[in-house]
């Protein structure tokens, strides 16, 4: 198959006017251009990685037997040569493979000429063309399903595209995600062990109705230490255990007052939300969302977890409780927040889960004189928020909904990008890719 190294010439190129520089004494602008350079060369590298993996896999076919390119060099697969030779996992070595298999390139020619482009990665392309596997078929996907894919390949980072594809395979296809759920759920379990030192190794699989309620209350007693800490320097002082030995102490405490249940609880308040529909509520295939968990549920789980007592249901389109309170108070309220959840799905900016977050008025409450209200609240998890204060990003809204301004250091263009649950969507326009700027 014809192979091309032009476009790995040309960011190679570029990299070169680096040579020999000490990075760390870059400005800020030519700091930015050497990292194009870099990714676009690794880009492009990648490529022509996946193009030599495919062709060690048609050079290993079955039929080849001991001739196989990976048998005479003492391996049953194509993929464990690929991982020899690159020094990746066989995982990711299947992926180089799958990336450039001339089969799939002929199914989807769009994902084929991203690829070859270095526009997306084999990564991303094993994401999209499973996605569209599992889609062929599906009543009610769109025609230019795949074109649009690609575009939020291009524009999202893998975990975030995995999390659109998700969402898109749960709303096309809700027999299969109701299937997954019950499948999920006759699997769950917990497996103690003892590892090679000695500690006791606790690991679990769990369902979605099982994993909301633990969840929701590890991250609030996480959230609850390191807010101790940011209240009190004392406490910030004694206390410097990480967020997953936090885990493991009130995992602890937990079993310790299920074993004594007369003795006090933490005192920190824990709520698991779930939220639905009006119009699904007896739809047991129509799709809701847990605030301690990414990704759809299906109405009819989430049915089966707010029979517990300690599971909050937030049924949108019935009756509300006032949500805007113009200037007369500076903090959100409880319902206000939960309104805002609803509408971004957690950090308004990372996608972190609502567990993580506060809200951030996008308009400074007393600088510029925002407004205690929805159209100007934006929840952000810890981290976002101390970047929107100090970093020179900037959020419009647009709507009622979040948009994030990067500062000209970062984009010259300063192009928005949507925030919230709503930059999964499949709504976006084509973009143009561009190869690095000079050096």
């Amino acid at each position: 198959m014809t192979f091309s190294t032009a476009r790995l010439t040309t960011a190679v190129a570029a990299l070169r006017h680096f040579d020999g520089v000490d990075v760390d004494a870059l400005d800020d602008e030519a700091f930015a251009v050497f990292q194009e350079a870099v990714a676009c060369v690794y880009r492009h590298a990648g490529v022509a990685a996946a193009e030599g993996a495919a062709a060690v896999q048609r050079r290993s076919a079955a039929e080849r037997g001991a001739s196989g390119w990976a048998r005479q060099h003492g391996h049953r697969h194509a993929r464990a040569k690929v991982a020899e030779d690159l020094g990746i996992g066989e995982g990711e070595a299947q992926k180089l493979i799958d990336a450039a298999d001339s089969g799939k390139k002929e199914k989807y020619p769009l994902v084929a000429a991203a690829h070859a482009e270095g526009r997306i990665g084999a990564a991303a392309v094993t994401v999209v063309t499973e996605t569209l596997d599992a889609l062929a078929g599906i009543e009610g996907c769109p025609d230019d399903v795949e074109a649009r894919l690609v575009v939020k390949a291009e524009r999202l980072t893998l975990r975030d595209l995995k999390r659109a594809c998700e969402r898109l395979r749960a709303r096309l296809d809700r027999e299969a995600l109701a299937a997954k759920e019950a499948r999920h759920r006759a699997q769950r379990s917990v497996a103690v062990s003892q590892d090679a030192d000695g500690m006791t190794r606790i690991s679990a699989r769990l369902d979605a109705a099982s994993a909301a309620p633990i969840v929701a209350w590890l991250d609030a007693q996480v959230k609850d230490a390191f807010q101790r800490r940011h209240d009190d320097p004392a406490v910030a002082l004694a206390d410097r255990r990480t967020a997953a030995q936090i885990r493991a102490d009130v995992l602890v405490m937990l079993a310790q007052h299920g074993l004594g249940c007369d003795q006090p609880g933490t005192g920190v308040r824990t709520e698991v939300i779930i939220r639905v529909n009006k119009k699904d509520l007896e739809d047991d295939l129509a799709l809701g969302s847990c605030d301690s968990l990414p990704g759809d549920i299906t109405v009819g789980t989430l049915r089966m977890m707010a029979v517990d007592a300690r599971i909050l249901p937030a049924v949108m389109g019935g009756d509300s409780v006032p949500l805007d309170w113009g200037r007369a108070r500076r903090l959100y309220t409880v319902d206000q927040r939960k309104a805002l959840m609803e509408r971004d799905g957690g950090c308004a900016w990372c996608l972190a889960p609502p567990t993580w977050c506060i809200v951030h008025h996008s308009r400074f409450w007393a600088r510029d004189g925002g407004r205690t209200d929805l159209k100007d609240g934006v929840p952000l998890c810890t981290g976002c928020h101390v970047t929107v204060h100090t970093s020179g990003w900037e959020i419009q809204m647009r709507d009622g909904r979040p948009w994030f301004i990067p500062p000209a250091s970062i984009d010259p263009t300063r192009t928005p990008i949507r925030g919230g649950v709503a930059r999964l969507e499949l709504d976006d326009r084509p973009v143009r890719h561009t190869e690095p700027r000079a050096a």
